[in-house]
């Protein structure tokens, strides 16, 4: 009888989100616009446990590439209930990093448009039921996505409920954005400066979807980057704030929710 008391008590371990290396083709917008077949792409495809489907966060990282950081979001996502597919658009290219030459072409849009292509043949994904966060290079490229008309390619917008820009380099033009954006970004941010961030959100036009706007006073560029302390890629201070990762913690989940 006491074995059986003590084996009642025995608390199960929550289940672990379950992460899958996976990859596919890179879709352009405009077949043969490009400089160069996008060819295919890798990804990492996390979901929560069970079977779902889960809404998904299609996640772009920045000029670096994939690191640690993104990995955490990606869990974040999972305890909260979504799935989320990070994308290598540069691991899988052969490029470490474009921070030392930030104009070099790499089709990123194309690379979410395959992204949701993807997901459309994944059954634990509700590919209807879609967002895409960005970091820095990514967030742009977000911006991008979800401007109109935008690179994303047209049959598939209908799917992308909302963007989630993090320390992006904000257009000075004044354009209509299609689905709900937030932008997070340091107010010391020295490669993408706030204040291009506060221009658009000022000239937005009346037909644009709502954009939250966060300035995080104090943080710089990269402020979610638990590693980072110090002067990175020439010139530019990237330190971690523990304050404004936080708060953006809670602002991505209540936007997601």
């Amino acid at each position: 009888l006491l074995v059986l008391l003590l084996a009642s008590c025995v608390v199960k371990a929550p289940e672990a989100p379950v992460t899958r290396d996976v990859r596919f083709a890179s879709v352009e917008t405009y077949p043969g616009a490009g400089v160069a077949a996008p060819g295919e792409v890798d990804g990492l495809f996390t979901t929560p446990p069970g079977d779902g489907p889960f809404p998904v966060v299609i996640m772009l990282h920045g000029c670096a590439g994939l690191y640690e950081t993104h990995a955490e979001w990606a869990e974040l996502m999972a305890s909260w209930g979504y799935a989320s597919l990070r994308v290598d658009s540069f691991g899988s290219r052969g490029i470490d990093e474009i921070c030392t030459n930030i104009l070099q072409p790499v089709p990123r849009a194309a690379d979410v448009n395959g992204a949701i292509e993807y997901l459309r043949t994944r059954p634990e994904a509700d590919a209807a039921r879609l967002v895409v966060m960005g970091w820095s290079h990514g967030a742009g490229v977000v911006l991008q996505i979800d401007a109109e008309p935008g690179s994303l390619r047209l049959d598939l917008k209908p799917a992308v409920l909302g963007a989630i820009a993090v320390y992006p380099y904000c257009s000075r033009s004044s354009q209509p954005y299609r689905a709900p954006l937030l932008v997070l970004i340091g107010e010391k941010d020295d490669w993408t400066p706030a204040a291009m961030c506060e221009a658009m959100v000022e000239y937005l036009p009346p037909a644009s979807a709502a954009v939250e706007l966060v300035v995080y006073p104090g943080a710089t560029h990269s402020y979610d980057c638990r590693a980072c302390n110090g002067t990175y890629w020439g010139d530019h201070r990237l330190v971690y704030d523990a304050a404004a990762h936080e708060d953006s913690v809670l602002r991505v989940k209540r936007f997601l929710d």
